[in-house]
């Protein structure tokens, strides 16, 4: 798969001698990232070096060979390293960390990870998972939650979770304007604008979260949580030890990736891991798929992206072969400045896109007039009869892509009869 993204290099600069406790600190940083599910870490031995200490290192003395410099090398998507560069900064007590903007021409990743034979909801959970106080004011909340991977926050009471709030509840009861996920898409002073209108809000965290937040013990089965999961209709469950305090949080990208790791392994591990997946996409999507044609005009195209529930509408030509996708954040991007006050409105309210004034089409404050105009390429497809176990993978592959949160199913011909996502897909790996 070739792919022009962008991604963030990080290097870190050690020395062979260096330790975490008894642990080398590059054995001790390879383990952290890859059990926090990082892209992928590369260490590099130097020949000949030195650091701030201004002693040669040298890979032809002896008495030296063991304290030769090392680069641990690391490459992600940008909100990856924002989330996990704390814990990596904590774990050095020596050495140098930089942080470079890079862009990804060519990536093949494997889709599947090798796994445990055995896993629990511990092993795959993010421990990086930010919690607040109840009394923590609204615009600190939303502030943590702005061009972040995950859209909700549990809020915790002497650390035990007494709350959470998503999207839904900041926009409902918080004041909030627009949607998390729609924040990264406004440019700055917009956004500024948004967060200045939450300064003197008086509501805090407890005002604003559904109570009695539904949790899962770090020890149960990926099974029992994917099964809450799919129950409770849940994106991600706040993750508790014995004593009922938060460790950490897992999200149902989480669970799909331990499965489809547990499946590359065989039906024996499969099981062990408590997921089914032989399940057909067939048995699992939903037929009822949003799609517009190529040239459908801009108004229309907006009605057909917010009558879903994802905010996306999937571009197919006559014969129902899927062209791109269409998302509320593309059409957000691609409006003036002075036209989104009303576009963020409809949006949010599910209304017809309006025009700025009656003798004026609102495609004119626009730098796209039709659905071709606005698509994004490459959307992750499978067969009707592919099993649930093996569709992941496609999933998995086009996670760093934020607009394909759906995978488009096609019959033989190759035409468009069904989508997944995630929580279908989730939902077709628990037993019944």
């Amino acid at each position: 798969m070739e792919q022009q993204t962008r991604a963030k290099r990080v290097r870190i600069y050690l020395s062979e001698d260096d330790r975490v406790g008894l642990r080398p600190t590059h054995l001790v940083l390879v383990d952290l990232l890859r059990r926090e599910q990082a892209a992928g870490v590369t260490v590099m031995r130097a020949m000949e070096g030195f650091g701030g200490s201004g002693q040669l290192h040298v890979s032809h003395l002896p008495e030296l060979a063991r304290r030769l410099p090392l680069v641990l090398e690391w490459i992600d998507r940008p909100e990856r390293v924002e989330a996990l560069l704390g814990a990596v900064r904590a774990t050095i007590q020596h050495g140098l960390i930089t942080v470079e903007d890079t862009e990804i021409a060519f990536y093949v990743p494997h889709p599947v990870r090798a796994l445990p034979e055995t896993l629990t909801v511990f092993e795959v959970m993010a421990r990086d998972a930010l919690s607040v106080a109840w009394d923590v004011p609204v615009r600190h909340v939303v502030e943590l939650l702005v061009g972040k991977i995950y859209r909700a926050v549990p809020v915790v009471d002497g650390g035990v979770p007494v709350g959470i709030i998503t999207s839904s509840d900041l926009v409902r009861r918080g004041g909030l304007a627009v949607r998390v996920d729609l924040l990264k898409s406004l440019d700055r002073p917009e956004l500024g604008e948004v967060l200045r209108r939450l300064e003197d809000d008086p509501r805090r965290a407890g005002d604003v979260m559904t109570p009695g937040p539904v949790t899962i013990n770090g020890s149960a089965s990926l099974s029992d949580a994917a099964e809450v999961m799919s129950r409770h209709r849940l994106k991600r469950l706040p993750v508790v030890d014995d004593v009922g305090k938060l460790v950490g949080v897992v999200s149902r990208i989480d669970l799909l990736r331990a499965a489809a790791g547990g499946f590359d392994h065989g039906e024996a591990e499969a099981r062990v891991v408590g997921l089914a997946g032989d399940a057909t996409l067939a048995a699992v999507m939903r037929t009822d798929v949003t799609a517009v044609l190529p040239d459908t005009p801009l108004p229309e195209v907006f009605q057909a992206v917010v009558s879903t529930r994802l905010n996306r509408a999937l571009v197919v030509d006559e014969q129902r072969r899927v062209l791109g996708i269409v998302t509320d954040a593309e059409l957000l991007d691609r409006l003036t400045p002075s036209l989104r006050p009303g576009v963020l409105r409809a949006l949010m309210n599910r209304l017809p896109f309006g025009r700025p004034r009656s003798d004026e089409p609102a495609e004119q404050h626009s730098s796209a007039r039709t659905a071709a105009d606005l698509m994004l390429t490459g959307v992750p497809q499978a067969h009707q009869d592919t099993l649930v176990r093996d569709a992941i993978a496609a999933m998995l592959q086009a996670q760093g892509q934020g607009s394909h949160k759906l995978l488009a199913i096609t019959d033989n011909d190759e035409r468009l009869v069904g989508v997944v996502d995630r929580a279908d897909l989730l939902h077709g790996l628990v037993r019944h």
